[in-house]
């Protein structure tokens, strides 16, 4: 793989050579969209088109509330379409 081309900070918890973006696409928007700066923001929508993230946001129950919002206003994704994890209930 190229340089790695997200902050390597946001993947603190994985070896970054094992992280396939298309193999691991969900785990890779999950963790862009809950914790990663603009600049990753604006790398994740050069790397997937945003019928993939929403496909992937929709799947997704890791979400906080706060991406949750932003996700249903940025990609005018109805609220009901999109789940919190369990953990923020």
């Amino acid at each position: 793989m190229d340089k790695f081309p997200f902050s390597q900070n946001l993947f603190w918890d994985v070896d970054i050579r094992d992280v396939d973006l298309q193999k691991h696409k969900r785990y890779v928007i999950e963790r862009v969209l809950t914790r990663g700066r603009m600049e990753d923001f604006e790398k994740l929508l050069t790397l997937y088109n945003k019928a993939e993230i929403i496909t992937e946001v929709k799947k997704s129950k890791e979400l906080d509330p706060k991406t949750r919002h932003f996700c249903s206003w940025y990609f005018q994704i109805p609220q009901n379409e999109l789940h919190a994890s369990s953990f923020y209930h």
